[in-house]
């Protein structure tokens, strides 16, 4: 039975849409993880020690299980990861950063099929991952249903912002709060509210509203991830694979010890 990119339904409405990096190249963790109840899950591969066969087959352990959409972080704007990750089934791309309008009209390029984009036609588990085997069905759809986030998360980005995100083909804004921050001259930090952050953040959600997009952030935690809500975010992560394997692991160790 065809399924429908219910993120790209949420993000359309405003509905906050909350998911989870996957930082451990593990097909284990994204069978547990895919099980939840996130929205989404993102495949990292720009830090992780990631190989495109095991990313593949951790979206196709994400699709398989029915609940979120599998996306996956590319670890760089380069075709032959889009075509990777789209080819296995991928509903949607996150682009690390997007510092340029020729840089987002470039992955615009490789996530779209013609006429809107030059992504080539191939492979046979990109409509697996929609639950469906017919090219025909997939062909019509996947511009549609796939998301393509751009990350901002760079000076550079932020100078160029309103050409970034006047591109026509793009999803999210999605922001990247710790390279941000670096490149403020800002201790990196997930959840930092310094004064040149927070009006860094104000552009950005500005540029968004403007141009339709919907706003993304990674966040470190629940806490962190609901008050990214309440300032109007909608693409949230909520939390890692390996953030929580530590933090309940260390409370339970704690509790153990009766500390």
């Amino acid at each position: 039975m065809m399924r429908t990119n219910q993120v790209k339904e949420k993000l359309k409405r405003g509905e906050p849409a909350l998911g989870a990096w996957l930082s451990l190249p593990s097909i284990p963790a994204a069978r547990i993880m895919a099980r939840l109840g996130f929205d989404w899950l993102v495949v990292d591969m720009e830090h992780s020690a990631q190989n495109s066969v095991l990313m593949a087959d951790m979206v196709a352990t994400i699709a398989d299980a029915g609940t979120s959409a599998p996306m996956v972080r590319v670890p760089t704007n380069s075709v032959e990861w889009f075509k990777w990750a789209l080819d296995a089934g991928a509903w949607g791309v996150v682009v690390p950063m997007v510092n340029t309008r020729a840089e987002a009209q470039y992955a615009v390029e490789c996530a779209k099929y013609p006429p809107r984009g030059a992504r080539s036609i191939g492979g046979i588990f990109g409509p697996y991952g929609f639950g469906i085997a017919d090219w025909p069905s997939y062909a019509k759809m996947a511009n549609d249903e796939i998301i393509l986030a751009v990350q901002i998360e760079s000076a550079q980005a932020l100078q160029n912002l309103d050409d970034i995100l006047s591109v026509p083909g793009i999803d999210v804004a999605f922001i990247g709060p710790n390279d941000l921050h670096a490149h403020l001259g800002l201790t990196p930090s997930s959840d930092g509210a310094e004064p040149e952050f927070m009006a860094a953040l104000e552009r950005i959600k500005a540029g968004a509203r403007q141009h339709h997009l919907a706003l993304g952030i990674f966040s470190s935690n629940g806490e962190a991830a609901a008050e990214r809500i309440r300032q109007g975010f909608h693409m949230i992560s909520v939390t890692t694979d390996v953030s929580s394997m530590i933090a309940a692991a260390a409370q339970n160790l704690r509790v153990a010890r009766n500390l």
